[in-house]
């Protein structure tokens, strides 16, 4: 494999610490790969983009999970960090594209969360998440967003020098990167939502009331003096009509009709409890107790009806995590999966 990334780079770009030259570096060597004629020069622009994508978010993904190798099923054998970091820079991009054309040979290549091509704009990536989980999706400074399912989130693959603008429809939850020279910017119908580094959720459902919850930080939500379209949210210029300052568990609500915001004092919807970090550890505890203490902590239903995983037992130090955090590494730890509906969350063997 020609022009091997360095580790090193890798893992600044997970944690949000390189430079827009290293960030530049990372989707050069992604680049590079149009050049292994054998391998996917054969395929269309657009899918050729996808590839990468899917090799960014499935190396991202295995770096984050190597650093949380204090947490392991006691039936499984734990997975060496530094082969895994090894394997994300050496192989896995042969690995994906042996996968994918094996997929594309058998016409049956489908990946539910998939970057829809913009041919205008190279840099812009849409992710529809068409799965029954919640899609974590890492930006390019670092900041993470957390998409429900039946959304959808429209990024830049790298962002302006001056502003951090993102656009969505459905749910998400954003952790943002603190960043105080490129505020970050969420445009979901007509409302903005601006901040410079916290967490927070936003629901913006058709035909539903848009609503905003903070967790962590301060955020301004704003209404513009006439509908935009959110489909060009790197150009909107603001027009604001009424603006509103939120700190933790306050929430907007922004009423369609009357194009205007309402403040909540308190977040009265239960399910935000999900993404408000707690610190827990389980130490040979059988999954059935597991998912008892994950449901009180986090006023959720959690279950399994597979007698394999209910049978296993977790060794695990969650330290200030929120739920879909802890899902997604008790995923990687027991080799599972699992859906969401509402509140509650079920795990099924993979």
């Amino acid at each position: 494999m020609k022009n091997n990334l360095p580790a090193a780079i890798l893992e600044k770009y997970f944690k949000g610490e390189c430079n827009e030259i290293e960030i530049a570096e990372i989707y050069s060597w992604y680049d590079s790969f149009d050049s292994l004629s054998d391998d996917i020069s054969h395929l269309s622009e657009n899918e050729q983009e996808l590839f990468k994508q899917l090799m960014l978010n499935n190396i991202l993904d295995d770096i984050g999970y190597a650093e949380k190798d204090k947490v392991h099923s006691l039936n499984k054998i734990k997975q060496n960090r530094a082969k895994i970091i090894y394997w994300a820079t050496s192989i896995a991009a042969m690995l994906l594209i042996g996968l994918f054309i094996n997929y594309k040979t058998n016409n049956s290549f489908n990946v539910p969360t998939t970057p829809k091509p913009q041919p205008a704009l190279t840099n812009k990536i849409v992710v529809t998440n068409m799965t029954n989980t919640i899609k974590k999706i890492v930006l390019s400074d670092g900041s993470k967003v957390w998409l429900s399912p039946n959304s959808k989130l429209t990024y830049l693959k790298l962002f302006a020098a001056h502003s951090r603008r993102v656009s969505m429809t459905g749910e998400a939850f954003f952790e943002v990167t603190k960043d105080a020279k490129r505020p970050f910017s969420i445009y979901s119908d007509n409302v903005v939502t601006k901040v410079w580094g916290t967490s927070f959720r936003i629901r913006a459902y058709k035909n539903e009331l848009t609503k905003v919850s903070v967790v962590t930080g301060k955020v301004s939500v704003s209404v513009l003096a006439q509908v935009k379209s959110t489909a060009d949210f790197e150009n909107v210029k603001a027009d604001v009509k009424q603006q509103l300052m939120l700190t933790p568990d306050q929430e907007a609500i922004y009423n369609k009709k009357s194009n205007s915001l309402q403040k909540k004092q308190e977040i009265t919807d239960p399910s935000i409890s999900i993404w408000k970090n707690t610190s827990i550890s389980f130490d040979n505890t059988p999954m059935p107790e597991v998912f008892r203490i994950l449901s009180k902590q986090f006023k959720v239903t959690i279950s399994s009806t597979d007698s394999k995983i209910n049978s296993d037992y977790l060794n695990a130090d969650f330290t200030d995590e929120s739920l879909p955090s802890i899902m997604e590494i008790i995923k990687k730890s027991l080799n599972v999966t699992y859906k969401v509906k509402d509140n509650q969350f079920i795990l099924e063997s993979n």
